[in-house]
């Protein structure tokens, strides 16, 4: 069973409550940042690793003796932008998580990277039509990321959501492939429990879950 977990932007919205309920259920838990020296949490038994997504050789220290990764890097939510810097540090994540021998990867999209089991709704189509507008550049970043992850030979589960919010923790969260009508509105700390979930649980393991309220 997975013991040591590794997550990628530790200090963000969702990154930070991952750190707290990785440590919450026992972990022992390391993180990779840009600064470490913004990183919120000082609970002892956290280990800090710092470097740029695309600085290989800081990725594959932090991977040694991990057992999973967690994926809370965000995306730049614009229609264009020069360099898509989350696609590339994912390039060099799969390359040294196989030289590693770290199988687990829980990464996360939105609905507007399809799935097979996909059912045609609001929740699954709505979503791609905007982006394709407003999100161009994000969307194509993301559709590659996603690429990447599903066609590796990881056990990786992307868990998609769409609106994520500074709300308070939920009692229940949906999840739905299109055919479950679910409200887009969920917290970030909720998206955190989910992905922290999925580090033992094989339910989601090469497929991509759409949660929500």
């Amino acid at each position: 069973m997975p013991k040591r977990v590794l997550i990628f932007g530790g200090n963000g919205g969702i990154g930070k409550w991952a750190v707290k309920y990785a440590l919450e259920a026992g972990y022992e838990v390391s993180v990779y940042l840009r600064n470490a020296s913004k990183m919120e949490s000082k609970d002892s038994c956290l280990n800090v690793f710092e470097g740029e997504l695309v600085d290989r050789e800081s990725v594959a220290k932090a991977l040694r003796g991990q057992d999973a990764v967690v994926w809370c890097v965000g995306i730049t939510m614009k229609y264009s932008y020069p360099t898509m810097h989350s696609l590339e540090g994912h390039k060099i994540l799969l390359e040294e998580m196989k030289k590693a021998g770290v199988k687990r990867l829980i990464d996360w999209a939105t609905p507007s990277v399809r799935f097979w089991r996909d059912k045609k709704s609001l929740l699954t189509l709505l979503p791609s039509f905007l982006a394709s507008i407003f999100l161009k550049q994000a969307k194509k970043e993301m559709l590659e990321i996603a690429s990447l992850v599903e066609n590796s030979d990881l056990d990786w589960t992307l868990v998609r959501f769409v609106a994520p919010r500074n709300t308070p923790i939920g009692s229940e969260i949906k999840v739905s492939f299109g055919k479950k009508r679910i409200n887009f509105l969920i917290s970030r700390a909720d998206i955190a429990r989910f992905m922290i979930e999925q580090i033992q649980s094989r339910e989601y393991i090469k497929s991509m879950p759409i949660i929500g309220r």
